[in-house]
């Protein structure tokens, strides 16, 4: 195991940090899942866009019990509430969990597998002392730098210079792929009218362009990152600090707010190292995943990786 959900790790007393104030959208996951079930066109997480073949496979939806799932694969079921302990499904839809499903359980003696999840699981104890030594100075050196402002309806330019922060990040790291102008306009339109999404831009304030973006989500008592993307040109400015440590400090102050999650661990290593920087902890919550027998077999004979990370299988269990 990576963690303990209960741990917190202590670092050092390393001052203050002046953090903007911002106006992050929070709302109930069942408020949440209601919404998007309205706006059917937008996925749950921005970041997985809509399949060629299936449509928006992601559109959260109630098993029997009324606990809220989405498809985070198509025909693979994650739970809205990540962290809320789940005994078993009741009922899930063939057709929407035809590979499985994953979920977090109570306790060990229940598990069958571990989800490895970037956490911050006390949201109170967060401030400077969280981050990392070399990441304090470029957080600070980002919020020096860039203007953290939150859209509240559409405007051409911005919504354009995020574009390019995101058709910069697919090309400069390989993921996903290049949005045109009418898809993202469209689903950053319905952004501005979902419940519990924000959209924080950081704006350089020397060529005063946009620098980067970070979506997010605040449902139930969790705060989640949803995409982060920055210019190439404007890295410099170190934008991705600034936004995530101001979006984390005005979650932490929001009534009812106690957890951060920033998805499950990776194997790309400078990802995980800007996480664990800015003071997630990748934790090991005991799991259940069940998969169906020809996703198991093809996952562990031809994805290996894959299916080792699904169970929170590492080498090396304790990155830190």
């Amino acid at each position: 195991m990576t963690g303990n959900p209960s741990d917190t790790k202590k670092k050092p007393a390393a001052g203050t940090i002046e953090c903007p104030s911002l106006e992050l959208n929070q709302c109930s996951v069942d408020e949440h899942c209601r919404a998007l079930q309205r706006l059917a066109a937008l996925p749950f997480w921005w970041y997985l866009g809509n399949n060629r073949l299936l449509g928006n496979f992601s559109i959260p939806f109630q098993d029997r019990a009324g606990a809220w799932w989405y498809q985070v694969k198509p025909g693979l079921c994650w739970a809205v509430d990540c962290f809320a302990p789940l005994d078993r499904p009741a009922g899930l839809p063939f057709l929407k969990s035809f590979h499985g499903f994953q979920h977090v359980v109570a306790d060990e003696g229940r598990a069958n597998s571990h989800l490895v999840i970037n956490a911050i699981t006390d949201l109170s104890t967060y401030g400077p002392q969280a981050v990392d030594s070399k990441r304090r100075n470029a957080v600070r050196k980002g919020l020096r730098r860039c203007e953290l402002t939150i859209p509240k309806a559409y405007d051409e330019q911005t919504f354009g210079q995020c574009r390019m922060a995101w058709n910069d990040l697919t090309e400069r790291t390989g993921w996903k792929h290049l949005a045109d102008k009418a898809s993202f306009e469209e689903s950053w339109r319905m952004l501005l009218d979902e419940p519990g999404a924000t959209i924080i831009a950081g704006r350089d304030k020397e060529s005063g362009e946009i620098a980067g973006f970070l979506l997010t989500k605040i449902i139930g008592d969790t705060a989640y990152v949803d995409t982060i993307a920055s210019r190439t040109s404007l890295l410099k400015c170190n934008v991705n600090d600034a936004l995530m440590y101001a979006f984390i400090m005005n979650a932490r102050d929001l009534p009812g707010v106690r957890k951060a999650h920033y998805a499950i661990r990776s194997y790309v290593e400078t990802l995980e190292r800007f996480k664990r920087g800015l003071g997630f902890s990748p934790v090991a919550f005991p799991a259940r995943t069940r998969l169906r027998w020809p996703t198991r077999l093809g996952l562990r004979m031809l994805l290996p990786a894959k299916y080792k990370r699904m169970h929170g299988l590492f080498e090396d269990p304790d990155p830190s």
